[in-house]
């Protein structure tokens, strides 16, 4: 009778408890990196809009001009020709990268949308060299986004 229940004597094993089970910190390692990711995400969209903010600030509150602070034609041309510049180099960029990742995509259009509102600007007041700073100040930052995405696309490349 015992050899029906117990044909292969199994209950005269020692009794052991089963290893511990790893999933829990699985779970927690997961549970961590997606707290930094969200905190990541976060941070870099109030750090971007605290930006954008300050730059709009920026243009509505300008320091009155002295007669003093008119700059030559010279320098002016030499703005205008960094903005032509870095215009030029934007629109490479632009066709080099393609599609930016949606991180980058929100700083791009805000920016875009800052250089929109200091060319309005600029339409009523072409000879402003404060506004052409901005501009270029601006374009300088565009040209950042695109030339650190090709890095990132170069490491990604270059690590396959």
């Amino acid at each position: 009778m015992q050899k029906e229940r117990d044909p292969l004597n199994l209950s005269s094993l020692p009794s052991v408890a089963p290893p511990d089970d790893g999933w829990p910190h699985i779970r927690a390692a997961l549970e961590k990196r997606q707290r930094r990711q969200r905190w990541t995400r976060y941070s870099g969209s109030v750090l971007g809009l605290a930006a954008a903010l300050m730059l709009a600030v920026g243009l509505f509150i300008q320091q009155p001009v002295t007669e003093d602070a008119v700059a030559p034609p010279q320098a002016l041309e030499s703005l205008i020709s960094l903005s032509q510049q870095l215009e030029s180099r934007i629109r490479t960029y632009r066709s080099e990268v393609g599609d930016l990742p949606t991180e980058a995509l929100v700083y791009q259009v805000e920016l875009e949308d800052l250089v929109a509102q200091v060319d309005e600007a600029l339409s009523m007041n072409p000879d402003s060299t404060e506004l052409w700073s901005q501009r270029i100040n601006l374009m300088l930052d565009l040209s950042k986004l695109y030339q650190n995405q090709l890095r990132r696309d170069y490491s990604r490349m270059a690590s396959i």
